[in-house]
């Protein structure tokens, strides 16, 4: 029973995504090993919409480390741990929490001993920024705890990077690569120290060229400027990370106006005008609570989810007490069949500055 709901909320939060994104590219599955451990490393931009997007988008069954904090909510971490989400500690949830990762990492060690698959984000935190951040060694201490039990262990590394063309606007669109695998039995020696800082620089060398990389920190604001006013689309890491290299900072840069925003403006006008009532509780309601950027795709994918069913069932409760059931089933439809062509079609801008 508890399989068949994991899948129905998989499938469900598949369908959702499918809506919510204008284009969803996912390449690399076919390099995903099969029948062996898999330790799924990802950068992480976009709070939960990185999770759910790995775990729909491929065959795998993936557990996921999650910052413990999120299990606070009595309400939904019964949920949490259904969807097979670890909670993982954090110097900020306390110095005396730190002690329970031992048990979560000797968990984690028994998974992989059963070929299962783990996610993990090594860069310890979301952030907007099109740059890799450094890794942390959290999840080397997972790999050598499991190999303390059985040395011989085949994990496999397989770095993830997440593509997203505007990841605070609406709709989005968003490009899912996974690299090639890395196998840790080929770094290990007996200088663990070295061990860790292999298998750190590999991953880390790997995301770089699977998601669009600013690695100059100092100027980053000035190449971002260039790339956003050039249009570059960054669902494509391998061109942009191309272009980045040379780019001239001392060089003028203008500002390109794209010549549809009357088109987009007419197309945003009628989806806000369909989608009037939801459209006043996201902005007046939901959208002032979201804490930071990172969670505002998260918060509004998790609002649409929740409020356009109920929406759709007043909709149609409404309809049919003054006509027939079918007029109101044909009225929701049609309802979702234009939204979902106005999603499709786009009406945000192609660059999006941070």
């Amino acid at each position: 029973m508890k399989q068949l709901g994991y899948y129905f909320f998989k499938y469900w939060i598949s369908f959702g995504l499918f809506f919510y994104f204008k284009k969803i590219i996912v390449i690399g599955l076919e390099d995903i090993p099969k029948n062996k451990p898999i330790l799924l490393l990802s950068n992480h931009q976009n709070a939960l919409l990185d999770v759910l997007l790995i775990a729909t988008r491929n065959s795998l069954k993936p557990w996921y480390l999650t910052r413990s904090d999120v299990f606070k909510s009595k309400l939904f971490s019964p949920l949490f741990y259904f969807l097979q989400m670890i909670p993982i500690y954090r110097m900020r949830d306390g110095k005396d929490t730190l002690s329970k990762n031992q048990a979560i990492f000797n968990q984690c060690g028994e998974l992989l001993n059963n070929n299962e698959t783990l996610l993990i984000f090594p860069e310890a935190d979301h952030n907007l920024k099109r740059r890799v951040r450094p890794l942390s060694k959290g999840f080397t201490r997972l790999l050598f705890n499991a190999l303390e039990e059985n040395p011989k262990l085949e994990i496999q590394l397989v770095p993830v990077g997440h593509n997203y063309l505007r990841a605070t606007n609406f709709p989005d669109s968003t490009a899912l690569y996974f690299g090639k695998p890395i196998s840790v039995q080929d770094f290990l020696n007996e200088n663990k120290n070295d061990t860790v800082s292999k298998i750190k620089y590999t991953v880390a060398e790997q995301l770089k060229l699977l998601t669009t990389n600013i690695e100059d920190e100092a100027n980053y604001d000035s190449i971002y400027s260039i790339l956003e006013n050039e249009g570059v689309n960054f669902l494509y890491p391998k061109e942009v990370n191309a272009r980045i290299k040379s780019v001239t900072l001392n060089r003028e840069t203008q500002n390109l106006k794209s010549n549809n925003v009357f088109h987009r403006g007419i197309i945003k006008f009628l989806f806000v005008l369909l989608n009037l009532p939801i459209y006043l509780v996201w902005r007046v309601v939901v959208k002032p609570t979201v804490p930071e950027p990172e969670f505002m795709g998260t918060f509004r994918f998790v609002f649409s989810m929740l409020f356009y069913p109920i929406f759709y069932l007043l909709m149609a409760i409404i309809i049919s007490n003054s006509y027939s059931i079918k007029t109101a089933c044909l009225v929701v439809v049609g309802h979702a069949v234009l939204n979902f062509i106005f999603i499709k079609i786009g009406f945000t801008s192609s660059v999006q500055r941070k």
